[in-house]
């Protein structure tokens, strides 16, 4: 049994990092099976919010993300980071959200057991 990483991203009517994350891994269970090493989010065991983080979706992001793997636990560690601004905005127009109020989008990046 091995690692893999993944990134994935939650944009919706979400209260806190906490219920994002719960979407994400119920998604996971029914798009690829209760599998204990099936490879996605749902073999992690929770998420730490981190803040540090440069703006999402930029070259020094994706070297950030990169630190955050090396240093991270291979089977589990999963790290939250929500998005907001204009990278929001723009994410909002994209997942057909343009214009409502309440709109939060959540990234989570971690290691899965597969």
């Amino acid at each position: 049994m091995g690692a893999t990483n993944f990134g994935d991203l939650a944009v919706g009517r979400y209260k806190n990092a906490s219920e994002a994350y719960n979407s994400l891994v119920e998604d996971a269970l029914h798009d690829y099976g209760h599998d204990s090493y099936n490879g996605t989010i749902s073999t992690t065991s929770g998420f730490k919010m981190r803040d540090d983080n440069p703006r999402y979706g930029t070259k020094a992001f994706s070297k950030w993300e990169d630190n955050m793997l090396e240093f991270a636990d291979k089977w589990g560690d999963c790290i939250c980071v929500e998005i907001t601004g204009a990278v929001l905005k723009r994410l909002k127009e994209r997942n057909g959200y343009k214009g409502k109020k309440g709109i939060k989008a959540f990234y989570f990046t971690g290691w899965a057991a597969s």
